[in-house]
């Protein structure tokens, strides 16, 4: 489970500081982060799971350094609990303003306080699972040398972690990207969800029950949803299809569907698929194209899922439904101080005042006021 990140000199967030819950909901004002704490998780996971180049585009350019902040590094840390033990991300990053070049000046991963792996500025050295020293390399500085560590008998505490950041999903759903053809598998959905008939078709592959376990999810949610299924359109090519009872043609492909029916096909799936297998779900605006009236049993779902230590989500939205039903005990209030940056604060219970739903209070943005 992702206990903390930490993030300094990205954007808006310049010594900040974020703890996690099994469901944790992000709020406040537009400018105030929300996007930039997805961003920094997306982008980590590029770095360590993709192997990016630390400068380019999905990384972390020169571009995304504090506007304001005169230093040239930029620095991140993950603290993640996995089967009981500890382990700690550090991720220090070199730019070159005048020519937009980054490289790696640090990068370690501890297990409780000791050494599993650590680069500095081209020198990698690794360590076994008893913390012994393993090999020391000359590696690129430009790019994390633990998306090319293969798993191996002395490594498997790095390989959990590894394993741990595969599992991230980030996404903010846009229904008008999808598309319904799928040329081949996805391990990896993309952040609009562009390709989630690629990556729906990688799981149901891997695991067959989890489509049938989401098609009995959806029936509770469309009256007359039938099922889904990949049908072949070409030698590698399947289209999804969705069918349906009572409705004219009775089975329509992913695009044909309206935009809210396919934003709850996605969450239902990321929930009963991804949610399964212990995914970090990190969800931007999910409400959008959703009815009100559908919000709320989606939200149990999710809620449900992560108590039962299946997965853990990340929320972040302005939707009053979402903000009454998590708010109290799992929001997190990111607002921005008078220097620009961004802190975070969790929300109770204690702040619900005058009888006012906690919606109502951040309406009025009387939230946050001391």
């Amino acid at each position: 489970m992702l206990r903390k990140l930490y993030a300094d000199n990205y954007k808006c967030l310049v010594n900040f500081e974020l703890r996690f819950k099994d469901v944790t909901l992000l709020l406040g004002p537009n400018g105030t982060g929300k996007t930039s704490v997805l961003d920094v998780m997306s982008r980590l996971r590029r770095v360590l799971v993709d192997g990016i180049k630390i400068a380019e585009r999905d990384a972390f350019p020169t571009a995304t350094l504090t506007r304001w902040d005169a230093r040239d590094t930029q620095s991140f840390g993950l603290d993640v609990e996995i089967d009981g033990d500890e382990y700690h991300y550090q991720l220090e990053v070199k730019h070159e303003r005048a020519t937009g070049r980054a490289r790696i000046a640090l990068e370690q991963l501890r297990v409780c306080g000791r050494p599993l792996f650590s680069c500095s500025l081209g020198e990698a050295q690794l360590y076994r699972d008893d913390y012994s020293e393993g090999p020391r390399l000359s590696v690129d500085w430009e790019e994390s040398f633990l998306a090319r560590i293969s798993a191996g008998r002395d490594n498997k505490r790095l390989s959990r972690f590894m394993d741990f950041m595969r599992t991230l999903v980030v996404c903010g759903l846009d229904p008008r990207s999808f598309v319904a053809e799928s040329a081949r598998e996805s391990t990896v959905l993309a952040r609009d969800g562009a390709n989630f008939a690629d990556w729906y078709r990688h799981l149901v592959q891997e695991r067959t029950e989890l489509a049938v376990e989401l098609a009995s999810s959806l029936k509770d949610v469309f009256e007359d949803f039938r099922g889904i299924r990949m049908e072949r359109v070409g030698a590698d090519t399947r289209a999804m299809l969705v069918s349906w009872n009572g409705r004219d043609g009775h089975t329509l492909r992913l695009d044909e569907i309206s935009d809210g029916e396919r934003v709850l096909i996605a969450l239902y799936a990321l929930i009963g698929l991804a949610g399964d297998d212990g995914f970090t779900l990190f969800l931007d605006e999910p409400d959008n194209y959703v009815a009100l009236s559908e919000i709320q049993p989606w939200l149990i779902a999710l809620v449900d899922a992560c108590g039962n230590a299946k997965c853990q989500a990340v929320v972040g939205s302005h939707h009053p439904e979402i903000i009454d039903h998590l708010g109290g005990d799992k929001g997190v209030l990111l607002d921005k101080t008078s220097t620009g940056v961004t802190k975070a604060r969790d929300l109770s219970t204690a702040d619900a005042k005058g009888g006012l739903r906690l919606s109502d209070l951040v309406a009025r943005g009387w939230i946050g006021e001391e």
